[in-house]
């Protein structure tokens, strides 16, 4: 690896750390194959600079803002909608089991013995119970021993949380959901916001988020149901990288608030990737001229 000043190099190590450094630069490193595998030695490619690495970490963490603030308006959006929704059935429909699938509230879990209904419920309850936050403590201490309706229960999901609970509504009511966002239907949107929570926890963790494999697999409507995002819908890679969670976020913004320049910022942002002559774009899923389509003008 090039190092052209020591002393800076010392000191960005001291400040983020080797290991934490190490993940950016592994991209950087020789891969042979040997027999059936491909092994990653610990020599760097030819022209691998310290400082062409940095600059990736800093494009990355000016990734996982963005990402996290596009990330926080679809969580609000997304949270008001559901209780909308199931608020038609009552202030309780949350806890009603009426209100939800059948799946849902009575399919037990072989070995907790416990229907993801009631797990939902106990980890609601749970995070009621130790809130701090003035409106619960307002809650608990005018009625106390008492379950708050779901618009106040709701400021309580966070978007994990919340993605459970969409998955065990009905499916008419998941549906209409999904019509709100212009998402074709509710398999379509429960995938994408398991996928965006994945991606959601890694940003909010810090942890490194360029090129990271998300063990979540969305589900990709047809050029036919969504024709902004029809330009990778025969794309796998794509759509399963940083880019396919990008397009994701886009499209349900254009609902949401149509007025955003989340997506200029989005280009702009992306547009300052590291010059390199070793990594490029491709690695996260960005096609050749992505900026020139529809989705992103």
């Amino acid at each position: 690896m090039i190092v052209t000043d020591d002393a800076l190099a010392q000191a960005y190590l001291n400040r983020i750390g080797y290991y934490r450094l190490s993940g950016y630069w592994y991209p950087y490193r020789v891969a042979k194959t040997l027999s059936d595998k491909t092994e990653v030695t610990d020599q760097f490619r030819e022209d691998t600079k310290f400082s062409e690495v940095v600059e990736l970490y800093v494009f990355d963490k000016r990734l996982r803002l963005l990402m996290m603030d596009v990330i926080e308006r679809i969580e609000i959006a997304l949270r008001v909608q559901i209780t909308l929704q199931l608020g038609k059935q009552g202030a309780m429909a949350h806890r009603d089991p009426a209100s939800l699938h059948p799946n849902f509230t009575t399919r037990l879990d072989p070995v907790t013995q416990e229907s993801g209904h009631a797990k939902w419920l106990r980890l609601h309850d749970e995070a009621f119970a130790r809130s701090k936050e003035e409106f619960a403590k307002h809650f608990k201490d005018k009625y106390s021993g008492e379950f708050p309706p779901i618009w106040i229960a709701a400021e309580l999901w966070d978007f994990g949380h919340m993605s459970f609970l969409y998955a065990g509504m009905k499916k008419a009511d998941q549906d209409q959901v999904a019509r709100i966002f212009n998402v074709p239907s509710f398999k379509v949107l429960s995938s994408w916001l398991h996928y965006i929570n994945v991606s959601r926890n890694i940003c909010a963790h810090h942890s490194r988020f360029w090129n990271k494999p998300n063990a979540a697999r969305p589900v990709w409507p047809t050029a036919a149901e969504c024709p902004d995002l029809g330009h990778i819908e025969n794309d796998t890679r794509a759509k399963t990288r940083i880019y396919g969670l990008a397009c994701m976020c886009a499209h349900l913004l254009k609902s949401i608030n149509p007025s955003s320049r989340w997506k200029d910022r989005f280009k702009t942002e992306v547009q300052d990737f590291p010059d390199s002559k070793i990594l490029d774009l491709s690695a996260a899923g960005f096609p050749v001229d992505w900026d020139k389509a529809n989705l992103w003008n």
